[in-house]
Order: C-alpha cells, then structure tokens, then sequence
C-alpha cells in the first residue's frame, strides 16, 4: 500500500514538474509539499530532490524564506547535490537570505533572534495582529540602534556577533492591550537564573558544545552556524 501511495504522488510530482516548467509555481506548489510529505526519510536522495523542487517554486513565487528552509534541509540530506550548491549562492553567513548589504544582514539576523524569541511565547507562534507585530518590530529596530551606536559590532567576527544577538534580552510591551514596558535593552547573564532558556547545542558524540564555526554534527560539512544552528527568520513558521 506504501508502495502505491509512492507511486501516486511521483505521478503528483511528475506533474508540478510539468508546471514548473510551464511557468506555474503557483499549481505546483501544494503537488510538490505532498511528493515531500510521502517521501519516506530513509529515501534520503529523492527526498533531497522533492525539497529541491519544493524550493525552486517557493522561489518563483517569492517566498525565498521558505524556500531557503527547504533548501537547508535538502543539502544536508545531500550535500553534493543542487540543493547545497543553491542554498550556499543564496545565503549569508548567518544562514539566512543574503541581503543588500552586510549591515541588513546583521540587522535582519538580530531581528529574527528576537522575533523568534518572542513568537515562541504566542499561541501558535503568530502576532494576534498587526499593530502587535508592529509595536514588537519598533521595539526590536530601537534595541539595534541602540547597539549600533554602542560600537560592540565594530571589527568582530559573524560567530561573536551571533553570541552577542542571542545575549541581548528585550523587554517586550505585554500583548494585551500592548501596554507596558517597551525599548529597553539589556546585556543577558547566561549563567543567571533567566539562562535556563538558552539552547546549549552539544556534539554528544564528540562531549564538547558546538561552536559557530564548528563543523555541523550532521555531517553536512559545513559550519554549524550555515546549517543546524543557523538563524530562523519568522515568516519560516509560515510553513
């Protein structure tokens, strides 16, 4: 019976193809996330191709943070595959979509370190509305500007200033009726009794913490923070 349900979606698959070359990423979309969803992990090659093409529609239709999800998981299934030649082009160093300049890019990563932070504590992830997301969005763009000017960025590495983006800790404005504080920015105490909520990734094949600029325990070959350790933006929970 598996068989046969591998067999409809690869016609499925067959045919988002078809479309994609037709020009309409827009009906192969939901074909595609389908073929990926019957694909069983152990298929890791073709499971590696059904993300590939899952990405190249998001791409067409704009959604490159999703695509670059997709493209993230597919290269490490695969890592001398398309997908890893694909997803090394598009992303920066914090393994998100590479912007303009240097400087968007280390702003968009402190965002979605914060964003994300945030979200994590909402139902389902999600701004109830869009003057919530907004009120967090000016409290987050004053905390970067207040870093800027604090000159902490000036000459440092990607794997220091992600240290610093994870350590800053912002008091939010309380969701209802988005009142309350707002703004402030802080340094985080990691070894304070608020550091049971930062993540440690451990290498517990080797016993030591992984680093930034570790190579990924995954096997894919590249650094951590390029592949499992890198920073999520918030419009992935769209997925």
């Amino acid at each position: 019976m598996a068989k046969g349900l591998l067999s409809t979606h690869g016609d499925a698959l067959g045919r988002a193809l078809r479309d994609l070359a037709g020009h309409r990423p827009d009906r192969a979309l939901e074909p595609l996330r389908a073929a990926v969803d019957a694909c069983p992990a152990a298929k890791k090659g073709e499971l590696a191709r059904r993300m590939y093409w899952l990405a190249v529609a998001l791409l067409r239709l704009d959604r490159t943070e999703l695509a670059i999800k997709s493209l993230a998981s597919a290269q490490k299934l695969r890592p001398r595959g398309p997908a890893r030649k694909a997803y090394v082009h598009r992303v920066n160093g914090y393994g998100m979509r590479r912007r303009a300049t240097a400087e968007l890019d280390d702003f968009w990563a402190f965002y979605s370190i914060q964003a994300c932070r945030y979200l994590a504590t909402r139902p389902g992830r999600r701004f109830a509305a869009a003057a919530e997301k907004d009120v967090v969005t000016k409290t987050i763009a004053a905390a970067w500007m207040q870093l800027r000017r604090s000159g902490r960025l000036e000459g440092i590495s990607v794997e220091k200033r992600l240290g610093l983006f994870n350590a800053v800790r912002l008091a939010f404005p309380t969701p209802v009726g988005l009142g309350g504080r707002s703004g402030a920015l802080r340094d985080f105490d990691p070894t304070g009794p608020e550091g049971c909520g930062v993540t440690v990734p451990v290498d517990f094949r080797r016993g030591h913490k992984v680093k930034a600029e570790d190579r990924c325990p995954c096997g894919s070959g590249l650094p951590y923070r390029l592949c499992c350790g890198r920073t999520k933006s918030p419009l992935e929970f769209d997925d």
